[in-house]
């Protein structure tokens, strides 16, 4: 049965063939008629883009939503949209615990694998506290984007649009459900940005973090003593602090390069007052690392703002959230290795605590495989896109790669082959690089370490 033989494959195959499953029902879903507009005219291939770029929580799109899908088809983006966030094996773990039922060890290790997480025991909890967490962010935030939109769309059109919002925003997917221009209407407005800024920030930060932060919180709030910020700070797990120090230092570096490259630009932010120029610097340095929403046309950015901020997007968020990229520690783990082969340092060190030499030699591997998809995938829309600017074509690989989902106005007008290869690295760049091709190895062999005589190679 095809039940028993998804449980015989390795965890990285089944986290692959999960998201490729709810892909394809998604693109079904969406190819009913019952999905259109009236005057709507898609075909299958332009639905399945959608759906995968959904799932992918990516946001590049080939036909507009408003303009093309009904309240119907609306809601299967957003069911897309949040299976794409959370996981589809995550989903269905927190059900089949949630009614009872036991999982198996494969299947814990599989989706334990889809969230970045090496612990086997309190399972069930953890994945209660997810599906809750979710819950409560994602309905505080609906409450508080539907106090700005009642007033402006109406009762039914507001909290629609406060509930696309809320469920895109903290899956990271960048996607809207207003009539273009993103969030441009609200570049001034301290409450839409806020809240997208937080929904952004926890999707991104990763599960593991919420959890180690709340429970230290928690425990300091029931014993009641204060120790100290910095000794409290010390008390969480080397990742969240890795994580969480990488976060804030891109946060601010994006501000604060955002407001010196931009704030002189008329077409941008040359014309605000000071608090907006940083409101408006701080979403961007939130948004373009990890979702894709705009408050302002970035095709109006310098070059070199828009340079350093693809750069950030290849950073992304942070292991076992919603966001993509290479991910805030592996890129920490690189540029740890680099200061260390500099120092003359065998080992990896930080916070007083040596990381384990599979871990960064896994990073590495990381890193070196996603360039090499960002190259091939500019190298084939280069080739079949030959009349199209390169930097606008290597951005748009970028963007589907890192699924920050941003485009210079192109999507729409590539062929169907370079479409294709932007699906492939939308899901490459959800699930991970590394997945891929372990999904794609050979698991099932037994492992043979060779080792032979040493020799030595000439590098540099």
């Amino acid at each position: 049965m095809i039940r028993d033989k998804f449980r015989l494959l390795s965890p990285s195959t089944k986290i692959a063939v999960s998201f490729l499953v709810i892909i394809f029902i998604g693109s079904l879903l969406l190819s009913m008629p019952i999905s259109h507009l009236p005057d709507s005219n898609v075909s299958y291939f332009q639905n399945l883009f959608t759906s995968v770029s959904m799932v992918c929580v990516t946001g590049l799109l080939t036909t507009p939503i408003v303009t093309t899908y009904s309240l119907f088809g609306k809601i299967i983006c957003i069911l897309l949209m949040q299976i794409g966030g959370l996981g589809l094996m995550t989903i269905l773990a927190a059900f089949i615990v949630g009614v009872g039922r036991r999982m198996t060890f494969r299947d814990t290790i599989a989706v334990n694998e889809a969230l970045n997480r090496h612990k086997i025991g309190d399972f069930k909890d953890y994945l209660t506290s997810i599906i809750k967490y979710t819950a409560i962010i994602e309905g505080s935030a609906f409450v508080l984007l539907a106090l700005r939109f009642v007033p402006d769309f109406g009762m039914k059109k507001g909290l629609f649009h406060a509930l696309f919002l809320a469920v895109s925003g903290f899956s990271n997917a960048g996607f809207d459900s207003f009539e273009g221009d993103s969030l441009q209407n609200y570049v001034h407005d301290p409450l839409v940005n806020g809240v997208m800024m937080g929904l952004i920030i926890l999707g991104g930060i990763g599960f593991s973090v919420w959890f180690d932060v709340t429970e230290n919180v928690y425990s300091i709030f029931k014993k009641r003593v204060k120790i100290g910020f910095m000794k409290d700070y010390k008390r969480l797990q080397v990742h969240t602090r890795l994580a969480l120090n990488i976060s804030l230092f891109l946060l601010i570096l994006g501000t604060v390069v955002f407001l010196v490259l931009e704030w002189n630009n008329p077409e941008s932010i040359g014309t605000f007052n000071v608090g907006d120029k940083v409101l408006a610097a701080l979403f961007q340095s939130t948004t373009f690392r990890t979702a894709g929403f705009t408050t302002i046309d970035f095709l109006n950015f310098n070059h070199l703002t828009l340079f350093f901020l693809i750069i950030t997007s290849f950073i992304g968020g942070s292991p076992g959230g919603t966001a993509g990229g290479l991910k805030t520690t592996t890129v920490a783990l690189v540029v740890l290795l680099m200061y260390n082969e500099v120092k003359g340092q065998r080992y990896v060190n930080y916070a007083y605590h040596t990381i384990p030499t599979e871990t960064v030699r896994r990073a590495l591997v990381v890193v070196i495989t996603f360039f090499v998809c960002f190259m091939l995938g500019t190298g084939l829309l280069l080739y079949f896109e030959q009349d199209q600017q390169p930097f606008h074509l290597m951005f748009e690989i970028a963007s589907a790669l890192t699924t920050i989902g941003l485009t210079i106005d192109l999507t729409p007008e590539l062929s169907a082959a370079s479409q294709v290869v932007i699906m492939v690295l939308m899901f490459i760049g959800r699930i991970g690089p590394i997945t891929i091709f372990l999904s794609l190895g050979r698991s099932h062999k037994k492992q043979r370490n060779h080792k032979y005589a040493k020799t030595n190679i000439l590098i540099g």
